[in-house]
């Protein structure tokens, strides 16, 4: 199994999705009430990283050979798992005032998202579509970038959790 993980996982995009995770939630730590859209942004690639995970290209080949899509789509869990071992790690060091005492519940964001963009691609794949994670992922993506960009990190306000208290002036 491990040299089918090798090969079938794209760790190159995984890897420059779990680095730019990290540098989207450490914009966000460094200043959260402007860049507090980032996190969204963060989520929607850590959900479309996860669908190109169970992508599968040659599909018309794999399809028929004698191991299932049940053992494809296992031998292809290392890949969602480093993304959100970085979530996680990403979560933690910014520490729960970055995240207006809601750290637990970023978390859960980010692993949800990842788990829906599995199930989603798992689904599609199971009807004999090839590369559902893409698309997936570029919807996904551009539908987290919109809704965090008109969000603002209001939650904080009404837990009586002043912006003076996160960015004191000088």
């Amino acid at each position: 199994m491990t040299g089918y993980v090798v090969r079938a996982v794209p760790w190159t995009r995984v890897a420059l999705a779990a680095g730019l995770v990290v540098v989207l939630m450490e914009l966000v730590r460094w200043n959260p009430w402007t860049l507090w859209p980032l996190e969204g942004t963060a989520v929607g690639l850590l959900a479309g990283a996860t669908a190109w995970c169970f992508d599968e290209t040659a599909a018309a080949v794999v399809d028929s050979s004698p191991r299932g899509l049940a053992w494809r789509t296992t031998a292809r869990s290392p890949g969602p798992l480093l993304l959100v071992g970085t979530w996680t790690a990403v979560v933690i060091h910014a520490g729960g005032e970055t995240m207006f005492g809601h750290g637990d519940q970023i978390w859960v964001q980010g692993v949800a998202a990842s788990v829906a963009g599995a199930a989603y691609t798992g689904w599609r794949r199971s009807h004999g579509e090839a590369s559902p994670g893409l698309r997936f992922a570029t919807a996904v993506w551009r539908i987290s970038c919109c809704w965090r960009a008109t969000s603002t990190p209001s939650a904080a306000l009404h837990s009586g959790q002043q912006r003076s208290s996160l960015h004191p002036s000088p």
